[in-house]
């Protein structure tokens, strides 16, 4: 099979060759435009042999000028509707373009979205998300015009070569744990919102990317999507295992991304026979439970590749 064929055979619920390998690391890249971060990823792509091109996103969803905080209604009034002119789209668009035309149509793309909650609170800062519950309605109007820029971007980025979405969600972390949220807020504020994203991406490979530790599925088992990405060897999270019981979907992890720095090679080996004696060959793709550390070592990394593309 070649990557495309390869990837599509594992979402799909066919029997692979081989299961899919993957990973993907953060390259600082919000300051550089869209040719300077895809040539970074072209060059990681190239040097790993990945079936999948995950694409990151660095650039982060613009915030009016001169705001500082959430520091009321009218602060969170001036998220507009955007254009995709601006720089944090069009660099990405321009990205999309170049690793398509360079990977040429076997390799399939994965770009990377965040829900449009998170997409605010990453950039102005996670520390006020109370006032997000504090200003109900104009919160409300803040989402809705970033969740409709969004949505025209994934129609952009689908034009520009995209096979997928990697949409990173934390409306399934409960309240007490980093990122966490109440029941309450995530059916008011999250949901409503991902789930757009999600209909907007129909047609295409939608990855949810069920970011987080205490996590709670139960809130997004039933959102629409043809794969689940979860960091499954994380205390307190669900298993490979576990997470095959709950849904026939196909399922990406299996390496502990907090930890490959530290493993030996038969370390690195075992994790993989192990991820795939709890998920089987089918309906997985193995990759890391989310980013990896830029200072993963090459050795390991290659490794990874090297052996998967055995068994």
């Amino acid at each position: 099979m070649n990557r495309r064929e390869r990837f599509l055979a594992a979402v799909e619920g066919r029997e692979p060759d081989r299961p899919p390998v993957t990973a993907w690391v953060h390259f600082l890249s919000d300051h550089l435009s869209g040719e300077d971060t895809a040539e970074l990823h072209l060059k990681f792509l190239r040097e790993y042999d990945w079936d999948v091109a995950k694409l990151m996103n660095d650039y982060r969803y613009p915030v009016p000028a001169g705001l500082e905080r959430l520091d009321g209604a009218e602060a969170m009034r001036r998220f507009r509707r955007l254009s995709l002119d601006e720089p944090a789209f069009a660099r990405q668009l321009a990205a999309i373009r170049r690793l398509r035309r360079e990977l040429g149509p076997d390799w399939p793309i994965l770009d990377t979205l965040f829900d449009p909650y998170q997409q605010v609170l990453r950039n102005v800062g996670f520390s006020q998300a109370g006032a997000i519950v504090m200003h109900r309605e104009a919160a409300l109007e803040m989402l809705d015009a970033v969740a409709d820029t969004l949505c025209r971007y994934v129609a952009a980025a689908r034009a520009a070569g995209a096979d997928g979405f990697f949409l990173s969600i934390n409306g399934a972390i409960r309240e007490g744990f980093p990122r966490g949220a109440s029941e309450a807020v995530f059916r008011e504020f999250q949901r409503p919102f991902d789930l757009r994203l999600l209909a907007a991406a129909e047609g295409a490979v939608r990855v949810l990317h069920v970011h987080g530790v205490g996590l709670d599925l139960d809130r997004v088992l039933d959102y629409p999507c043809e794969a689940f990405s979860v960091s499954d060897r994380l205390q307190g999270n669900p298993t490979l295992a576990q997470l095959r019981e709950r849904t026939g979907r196909c399922l990406m992890g299996g390496i502990d991304e907090t930890r490959i720095q530290e493993r030996t090679l038969p370390d690195v080996r075992a994790e993989i026979d192990d991820a795939l004696a709890q998920a089987g060959r089918e309906r997985f793709i193995l990759a890391p439970g989310c980013t990896l550390p830029s200072f993963s070592p090459q050795r390991t990394l290659r490794h990874v590749r090297d052996y998967t593309q055995r068994i």
